[in-house]
């Protein structure tokens, strides 16, 4: 055990005291989610099943690309009990939507010795693949202790992260040597996580499968409930920002009010990453005099779009919305420090996407819009503005090149199967085994002493 495990665990407990005062509000809106996160989970309802397979996904983002892997794991192991744990509320909601057919969703556990503990009761997991990037030092120390074997899935590391874990080496690089596989999504973040003590024959570039759950998720009757609820058709064009973070929430809207004096019929679409951001807009709108409507208005049962701005103030619908827009913005781009979102997912729905020059978490995927020429980097919100008035008036050819990156997103896909076999790899000793149900009853031996 790391010598800063004991300082960490009581940083952790001073602070977590006055975190608890913060996250009042939010387990007041669901406190059997922030209950299932302290591991106070249900253990009369602890589902059966083997082998048990547990992957953790820190939010939206990461639980899109764990549902192709489960979905994948369920066909190849119909009796397994599959666990998705998910860190934030709404990751949670929307794990649920996706996939509670397939996978058991939980709250993540905190990283307190005694949430853990709950949680691997509960689960008693043959298996734990975190995706993307979590690292929590209490958890690893259980696993280790259980000699219950991990898999990094979709591997991200950036620089900065990088720095910071090794940083705090003795904490973070027995969780790294302890990995049985690292599916890393490019050669950078296989590099970064050699520099953390990952041994190199088990650190693989696999890519992400995020890229296969793009196209699992293309949903043309949802598109086109959508395109019927905002009234889609009777605008020309329809701009869509989405992830907007930070000052893009607001210069988006700034620029898409320029951009309508020269299209009055235009529909703008914009989408904050937070909706803590929503005030602000709507503050910025009002007082501007620009007429807007908030989606849950429109979309409610009597609600009809009647203004040529809406404000999505629901999580989870960013996706469908894509497929509505003519010119789209992904976020995070413009704003420093951030890096990027998922420029991908618009072209999924084969549409060419706008963002700004701040890519760094989303480089490859830029590449790949790139190489299809439906890829366009702007400077700041201005140069977007400019971009927007010279394609408004060739949006024929921006859809031609729209179609050319929906295929090469689709050229991408493959990464869920490789990385469920990395899974198969490791659970074969569990299959090779005698395959008696295993249920509530079943523990580890060595849990008692937690």
């Amino acid at each position: 055990m790391s010598l800063l495990l004991p300082i960490y665990n009581l940083l952790l407990h001073t602070a977590g005291a006055g975190a608890l005062g913060l996250l009042g509000r939010d387990m007041r809106r669901d406190a059997a989610f922030y209950d299932g996160r302290w591991g106070r989970l249900p253990m009369d309802r602890k589902p059966g099943g083997s082998p048990r397979i547990w992957l953790h996904a820190a939010s939206v983002g990461e639980t899109g690309g764990a549902v192709p892997i489960i979905r994948l794991l369920r066909d190849r192991l119909p009796g397994a009990a599959i666990f998705l744990t998910v860190g934030t509320l709404h990751g949670y909601r929307f794990a649920r939507e996706r996939i509670a057919d397939t996978a058991f969703v939980l709250p993540a556990p905190f990283d307190f010795p005694n949430a853990v503990a709950g949680a691997l009761r509960f689960m008693d997991p043959d298996v734990y693949a975190p995706v993307e990037s979590e690292f929590w030092p209490n958890l690893f120390h259980a696993l280790r202790r259980r000699e219950i074997p991990t898999l990094l899935l979709n591997g991200r590391l950036s620089d900065r992260s990088t720095k910071r874990y090794a940083l705090f080496g003795p904490l973070f690089r027995p969780i790294f040597k302890q990995f049985t596989h690292l599916a890393m999504h490019s050669a950078e973040d296989r590099e970064n996580a050699l520099r953390l003590g990952a041994d190199p024959g088990r650190t693989l570039v696999v890519g992400t499968s995020k890229y296969d759950g793009l196209a699992m998720r293309v949903d043309v009757v949802k598109a086109n409930g959508w395109g019927e609820i905002l009234d889609a058709g009777a605008a020309s064009p329809v701009v869509v920002g989405g992830s907007l973070r930070g000052s893009e929430c607001l210069e988006l809207m700034r620029i898409f009010a320029a951009f309508r004096e020269l299209h009055p019929e235009a529909l703008g679409v914009f989408v904050p990453r937070h909706l803590e951001r929503l005030p602000s807009m709507i503050e910025w709108l009002r007082k501007r005099g620009l007429p807007f409507q908030l989606l849950s208005e429109v979309a409610s049962p009597d609600g009809r779009r009647t203004a040529p701005i809406v404000v999505v103030d629901r999580i989870g619908v960013l996706f469908e919305l894509y497929a509505l827009g003519d010119l789209i913005f992904c976020g995070g781009s413009i704003e420093p420090g951030i890096g990027g979102h998922n420029v991908l997912e618009p072209a999924a729905w084969g549409k060419a996407v706008f963002y700004g020059p701040n890519i760094a978490k989303v480089r490859r995927e830029h590449a790949c819009l790139d190489a299809a020429g439906a890829g366009f980097i702007v400077r700041n919100a201005d140069d977007l503005l400019s971009a927007w008035t010279d394609w408004a008036g060739r949006l024929p050819e921006l859809r031609a090149r729209g179609d050319r990156a929906r295929y090469a997103v689709a050229r991408l896909a493959g990464a869920a199967e490789r990385q469920v076999e990395l899974i198969m790899d490791v659970l074969s000793d569990v299959l090779n085994e005698d395959s008696a149900p295993r249920g509530p009853a079943h523990s580890r031996p060595d849990e008692r002493n937690e």
